[in-house]
């Protein structure tokens, strides 16, 4: 299901998260406030997915900029970083209080785009505006969603190893929860009314801080105080690359964002449209794409901002999206033979979510936990499911990305968009860890090269190369909606082939706005993941 409007539109994983956002809408708010409200609706009724104590980008778009340097777009890095100490036991576990190791960056990244909208998209919404509707929620209870549902039975042996993770995994009776049983948040209530009194900074300098500076030093995480009050969010500068009669961005590093515009420059560099849309070759072109940019990315991406080492200092990752780099990428793809695949998948847990404001201002949030469930670790009495990001650094220490005080860790999250010269615009993003950049290249080649409607693009069946978030295996899963032939055809090719039932929520929960040059906008969020058969997305404003 679609929405369409030629004022204001919204796309989330939830349709609470979608309603808040919208009544910011309605209510004259701005594309921003409705990110901020629908991430806070998040924590309450998606805490497996989303919260407080992750990370954030933001994509922002202000057609009214058009003309600026990066056409309006800009970014905003919402990334916490490492402790001054390890953890106690010296290393980062994949989960529970030892991958407790980095800070929180989401919270900071809000209070920035808040800014942004009360001084340059003129908005007057407050904090009290925006969180209070979540606030409510979570104390008052909720139903699981489906897509909770399906993690919490995917995680329940590590969940029982967890414990607190009950208090969103079982009912006030102590039972799994079920389809119509409810999970309460009291707790994040009382934080989330802390923060509209006293604002976002108490997070990380007030009362709240205080409270997970002391849960920090409890569970031996080897966070502090001080770190807390180090982290910021920033401006950063997107990524861009000229594709087809257009431009597609996305977010730089640590954001692995530049290899999702690595592999789409190879791919840009022949008409993919004469491949024929969903067949073997079409799907063998964007897997080999991919390939060797996550291959690059694991051995490359790291904090640019991060300068101890002689061997990565003045790293100049803008290179590799030059035309020449591109088109030596796209030339090492071998049309007839699948090429080897070494890699080792990266797990994560995301949201994608945006919205579009009656000015045709945009704002794309993508905000995640790591891994589902994140670090398991509740902190305190704060409510807060804390992230374990700093998991996502690597073990070896001579690595680019190795952990380092005050660094800040690769991250899987990007958020993509695409201006096209006609003044239309498509903004898309979607949750996965390796699968991010994958989907989006399905997503974009779909909404660019074929023309498709957004509603069959986002349906389009997707590949997933490794074994991402969900521990399968390191080879090409595929929906079963490609169909035998093109199944047969990737085999012939040399790909290690796994079919997926059609619509899998193993192949992430996407989203798309799509804004036409005349203003029409229109909206659709995953069908991977429905609630009572009910779309996640809201309708949008009335015409």
């Amino acid at each position: 299901m679609k929405a369409c409007s030629s004022r204001g539109v919204i796309c989330t994983p939830h349709a609470l998260a979608s309603e808040a956002g919208m009544d910011q809408l309605d209510r004259g708010g701005s594309a921003i406030d409705a990110m901020l409200a629908a991430s806070a609706m998040l924590s309450a009724v998606f805490p497996h997915m989303s919260g407080l104590g992750g990370d954030a980008f933001w994509l922002l778009h202000d057609p009214a900029q058009s003309s600026a340097p990066d056409q309006g777009v800009r970014t905003i890095v919402g990334v916490g970083q490492a402790g001054h100490q390890l953890p106690e036991g010296g290393r980062i576990t994949l989960r529970g209080p030892a991958s407790v190791a980095s800070t929180a960056g989401a919270l900071a990244s809000w209070k920035l785009a808040h800014e942004i909208s009360q001084t340059e998209w003129g908005s007057n919404r407050s904090w009290k505006d925006l969180l209070s509707g979540a606030a409510e929620t979570a104390e008052q209870g909720v139903e699981p969603s489906i897509s909770h549902l399906f993690w919490l039975g995917h995680r329940k042996p590590l969940i029982e190893t967890l414990p607190d993770l009950d208090e969103i995994c079982r009912d006030a009776n102590g039972q799994w929860l079920t389809p119509g049983s409810r999970f309460f948040q009291r707790d994040l209530a009382t934080t989330l009314r802390q923060l509209i009194a006293s604002g976002i900074d108490d997070f990380y300098i007030g009362e709240i801080a205080h409270e997970l500076a002391t849960a920090f030093d409890d569970i031996g995480c080897g966070l502090t105080l001080a770190d807390l009050k180090a982290t910021r969010a920033f401006e950063a500068a997107p990524l861009s690359i000229r594709y087809r009669e257009g431009r597609l961005f996305n977010t730089a590093p640590p954001s692995q964002g530049l290899y999702t515009l690595q592999a789409m420059g190879a791919v840009g560099q022949s008409e993919l449209s004469g491949l024929g849309n969903g067949t073997a070759a079409y799907f063998h072109q964007l897997v080999e794409a991919i390939k060797p940019a996550l291959i690059r990315r694991n051995r490359q991406l790291h904090d640019p901002a991060f300068r101890s080492s002689a061997a990565v200092r003045g790293w100049d990752y803008q290179h590799s999206l030059a035309t020449a780099q591109l088109q030596a990428y796209a030339q090492a793809i071998d049309a007839e033979h699948a090429a080897p695949w070494p890699a080792i998948g990266q797990p994560a847990d995301t949201v994608w979510m945006a919205a579009t404001d009656e000015a045709g201002r945009t704002a794309c949030l993508i905000q995640s936990l790591f891994h589902d469930f994140g670090s398991g670790c509740v902190l305190g009495d704060s409510g807060i499911l804390w992230q374990n990001r700093a998991a996502g650094f690597n073990a070896d220490a001579w690595h680019p990305n190795a952990w380092a005080p005050g660094k800040r860790p690769a991250h899987t999250l990007n958020p993509s968009c695409y201006l096209a010269d006609d003044g239309s615009r498509l903004f898309f993003g979607t949750q996965g860890g390796d699968g991010q950049p994958q989907t989006q290249m399905v997503l974009a080649s779909q909404l660019i090269d074929f023309s498709t409607p957004v509603e069959a693009a986002i349906a389009m069946p997707r590949f997933l190369l490794g074994r991402s978030f969900f521990d399968g295996g390191d080879n090409l899963k595929l929906e079963a909606g490609v169909g035998e032939a093109t199944i047969e055809g990737l085999k012939a090719l040399g790909h290690d082939v796994e079919v997926l039932p059609q619509h899998n929520l193993f192949m992430g929960q996407a989203g798309i706005i799509s804004i036409a040059s005349n203003g029409r906008k229109e909206a659709v969020h995953d069908l991977r993941g429905q609630i009572n058969d009910n779309p996640l997305t809201s309708l949008g404003q009335a015409d």
